[in-house]
């Protein structure tokens, strides 16, 4: 409906709250996550928290783009003017507001309202851009109008399911607290997100909107097939945090996970190639035929970025953040790399096998070292377990 041009534009828009919230959320949902699975959370206290963090970090922002100038936005986000950036910018709070309410939920370990409550934003996104459609009032800021109004649906609805909770709140919770364990978890999620947006920045510097907006939609299309991943791995965090102790179940637990997952995923992804070379065109038109290659190209790196989602979430949850933090690097580094040589190269299709090479290595290496780390556990766990035989004996 936008065009391959309009559609690069709305990308290279939407990479403006997306990346704020990837830069600036501080890890409070991590956080959240953590201080009520353990007991030590106050929702009372962590909404509020939400809407002054929300506010002040949005303002802060709105500053500095106002101040900014016509050049210097367009320098940055190429092909966005000032007023355009400004409306996007919107989009940041209720990212915020929205992310923070509904990994409350999660802390509950509610997880099927917590993945209920997932749904409000797709389904009210795809429903508003449904009606641009049949309306023909489709244009970049009123796709982002649809945006708003879908984190703003998701926001509310988490908020009325944590009243239900709110009122019998006693644990200790400090927000000084909060942050310095966010923080911890940020990094990692910050590099993650660089990973995931940098081919498509360095396609629209390199190559411009149009073919931006090939790519946008084979990545767009390709990341959906996360979705399940991104479920399960909801709860393997959590679930990892409190079987760290019990290392033969949490390693049952996750490769009883992982194996389903990239399942479900290889199989999502074989029957979207077989159909992806007519149902592109058909579905989003003629124009976009261009998306069909980097879609498929994209595929075997999403298709082991789900396994390794689970794998990196369990390492999260035992507090080996540090190996999820290795790893985003050594992906980044291996995008960048491959990005810079490819694209001039194969253009859109250069950056999905740039993408695609460093999911596949990455997911290796953090395979590799959570086996090794769970073979110590074991071990451990195994001697702990002499020990305490040898002690009964001993005593008796």
């Amino acid at each position: 409906m936008l065009g391959p041009a309009g559609n690069g534009i709305l990308a290279t828009a939407m990479l403006l709250p997306q990346a704020l919230y990837a830069f600036l959320n501080l890890g409070m949902g991590a956080s959240h996550v953590y201080h009520l699975s353990s007991g030590s959370g106050n929702p009372r206290q962590m909404r509020a928290a939400n809407w002054i963090l929300a506010v002040l970090l949005w303002m802060a922002v709105a500053l500095a783009l106002l101040a900014g100038s016509e050049q210097q936005i367009a320098r940055y986000l190429p092909g966005i003017h000032k007023g355009l950036a400004l409306y996007a910018s919107l989009l940041f709070p209720l990212l915020l507001l929205a992310g923070w309410s509904s990994s409350m939920i999660r802390g509950q370990r509610d997880y099927r309202t917590y993945n209920r409550t997932l749904l409000v934003h797709p389904f009210i996104f795809f429903a508003t851009v449904g009606l641009l459609g049949v309306t023909g009032r489709v244009s970049v800021a009123a796709v982002v109008t649809c945006h708003l109004i879908g984190q703003l649906s998701l926001w509310l609805m988490s908020e009325s399911r944590l009243r239900k909770i709110a009122t019998g709140a006693a644990g200790r919770y400090r927000l000084r607290d909060a942050i310095s364990f966010g923080l911890r978890a940020h990094i990692s999620n910050v590099i993650t997100f660089l990973n995931y947006r940098l081919a498509l920045y360095l396609v629209s510097f390199m190559l411009g909107a149009t073919a931006t907006g090939f790519y946008a939609l084979a990545v767009q299309l390709a990341e959906m097939l996360w979705l399940f991943s991104g479920a399960a791995s909801s709860i393997v965090y959590p679930e990892s945090a409190a079987n760290s102790k019990s290392p033969e179940a949490l390693e049952a637990m996750v490769a009883k996970v992982a194996r389903l997952v990239v399942q479900v995923t290889l199989a999502g992804a074989l029957a979207a190639a077989a159909v992806s070379w007519f149902a592109i065109p058909l579905a989003f038109g003629k124009d976009f035929r261009g998306s069909v290659a980097p879609f498929l190209i994209l595929l075997p790196g999403i298709v082991t970025w789900s396994y390794m989602s689970i794998i990196s979430n369990a390492l999260a949850g035992m507090g080996f953040q540090r190996v999820n933090i290795q790893g985003a690097i050594l992906c980044l580094v291996i995008n960048a790399i491959c990005g810079v040589l490819a694209i001039p190269v194969l253009g859109t299709s250069g950056a999905a096998l740039a993408s695609t090479v460093a999911f596949s290595i990455t997911a290796l290496y953090t395979v590799a070292v959570y086996r090794k780390i769970m073979a110590q556990k074991r071990a451990e766990a195994g001697g702990a377990r002499v020990d305490a035989v040898t002690f009964v004996d001993g005593d008796k």
